[in-house]
């Protein structure tokens, strides 16, 4: 890459050919050498595509306190989000349950136990699993795992057994490395920085093992509310948009107006109670011992922030699901999924952390409807505060989607009343990847959606001499048709006006 850049330079001076040659025919072969290898061959791609990613961030400070001041910030932010719960709720009067006051009991043969892993399944996870996974502490990464198979296969399944036998979890898997990740803003402020979290990866192999059993037995005794589509087989985002498009295109048939809510749950993952949770898989079905493994799994773990080759002191963890860990989301999933069934009046659907209450109506119950959402904000709002999640009205979305001479009987003043904030209808609103409008016209997101991927597709078309056709042809489909395709299902009722722009960028794709 060094000889490349040299090359590039002297051509910008010289703008001798031969230099051009030299550059892109070095670069040519470092693609087609590496072409078998997805993670060598993503980083110099990545290398030669233009980014609007910042550069790597210099602080005023020194490394080891910024490390240090993350780090606590990181910590903390649970702890933090929980207690804010409890406040909230106090402010605004809700009255709050225990969640553990509710037991649920089944039958001994229809608990949740661990069965023993064989070598065959332990290899088959491990070969299905991303060979350029980031590696955690210990620094190895899924690639030599593979490598290694045939030695640690045996040992590796010995460990896992034991682990789901003795209802432990090895205390240095629990141990996660964050790399903080800027938002926006001010990259030296800690809220302004996204925490990646990075597990040994020999622990995600044990994770999967019990996630595949757990979400078995989910499956086959009908545990999971049918209103969650997270960490479901067959179920997705997409899935999820189609299904609420389409209740609000059968309103708009006839003839009525559909609310839609876009709960935020802010720290969700972050801010989960250990003991409610644990309460949660005992009534969901989980035997005594297997909750045993679960309460070791979350118990104990710890982190420490990195920022170049600085590292900070570890820090013990509190509250939450482990960040980047496999179980996570199907945890959090049992977490809540008394949610949707607590639902009076509306429809509430969810994957994972993002729920939508959602309910159609005819323009002239107006008044009925509104008190219906506020009954069922309400009692979406207790049943999170009791769970110590931190419902966010401030961020909470409201719009009112219908045809346009529908929408202009719905009074201007319409609006909703909730924890205290008063929730006014917005035009448009970002759901699951979706830029929403109260339309249903999609122009706002077909038109950004062009735009990025045009934007990617000039960055390359700039170096597209650089490829053999077959890594063009995956560079342009993992960055652009991917994008362009994503939930296509849920928009393509859009106007042929939207259709005919994403028709051009893909002709763009195919004439460059």
């Amino acid at each position: 890459m060094k000889s490349r850049d040299l090359h590039l330079r002297r051509f910008q001076l010289t703008r001798a050919e031969g230099d051009w040659v030299v550059a892109k025919d070095h670069t040519f072969n470092e693609v087609r050498e590496h072409k078998h290898n997805s993670r060598s061959l993503w980083k110099i791609i990545n290398n030669i595509i233009p980014s609007n990613e910042k550069e790597t961030q210099v602080y005023s400070k020194d490394p080891k306190t910024v490390a240090e001041d993350f780090n606590l910030f990181f910590t903390s932010v649970g702890r933090n989000a929980a207690a804010t719960a409890e406040s909230l709720a106090k402010d605004n009067n809700v009255a709050l349950s225990n969640p553990l006051s509710n037991v649920i009991t089944y039958p001994s043969d229809q608990l949740f136990n661990f069965q023993s892993v064989t070598c065959t399944e332990v290899q088959r996870i491990i070969m299905a699993m991303p060979s350029n996974k980031s590696p955690g502490p210990d620094k190895i990464g899924m690639r030599v795992i593979k490598d290694c198979r045939p030695i640690i296969l045996g040992p590796l399944t010995h460990m896992i057994n034991c682990s789901l036998m003795t209802s432990t979890f090895p205390d240095l898997w629990k141990i996660s490395e964050v790399i903080p990740l800027l938002k926006e803003g001010d990259h030296e402020i800690a809220s302004n920085n996204r925490p990646l979290s990075l597990l040994e990866v020999v622990s995600k192999v044990c994770e999967k093992v019990v996630l595949n059993q757990f979400s078995s037995y989910l499956k086959e005794f009908n545990r999971i509310s049918s209103h969650q589509s997270g960490n479901r087989s067959l179920h997705s985002t997409e899935t999820l948009n189609i299904f609420v498009t389409d209740t609000m295109l059968e309103a708009i048939d006839n003839k009525n107006l559909t609310a839609l809510i876009l709960l935020d749950l802010s720290k969700a993952f972050e801010s989960v109670s250990h003991s409610i949770l644990l309460h949660k898989l005992s009534c969901i079905g989980t035997s005594p011992k297997a909750v045993k493994w679960f309460q070791d799994y979350l118990t104990g773990r710890s982190q420490y922030v990195r920022i170049g080759s600085t590292k900070s002191s570890t820090r013990p963890i509190t509250h939450g699901v482990p960040q980047g860990a496999i179980l996570s989301p199907l945890l959090f999933c049992i977490y809540i999924n008394d949610l949707p069934g607590s639902i009076q009046s509306c429809n509430l659907d969810s994957y994972v952390d993002d729920s939508k209450l959602y309910k159609s109506f005819c323009v002239y119950d107006l008044e009925q409807t509104t008190i219906n959402l506020e009954t069922d904000l309400q009692i979406a709002a207790k049943l999170c505060l009791e769970h110590q999640l931190l419902i966010n009205p401030e961020k909470t979305k409201f719009l009112v989607v219908g045809l346009r001479p529908m929408l202009q009987n719905v009074p201007t003043e319409i609006s909703l009343t909730f924890l205290g904030k008063t929730i006014r209808p917005v035009f448009l609103a970002k759901d699951l990847g979706i830029n929403l409008d109260s339309y249903l016209s999609y122009d706002d997101h077909i038109s950004k959606l062009v735009s990025s991927c045009m934007r990617k597709l000039c960055q390359i078309n700039r170096v597209k001499d650089s490829f053999d056709n077959e890594t063009l042809k995956l560079v342009i489909e993992t960055l652009v048709i991917n994008k362009l395709l994503y939930c296509s299902t849920v928009w393509s009722n859009t106007s042929s006006n939207n259709i005919n722009k994403c028709r051009t960028s893909r002709a763009e794709l195919y004439q460059g």
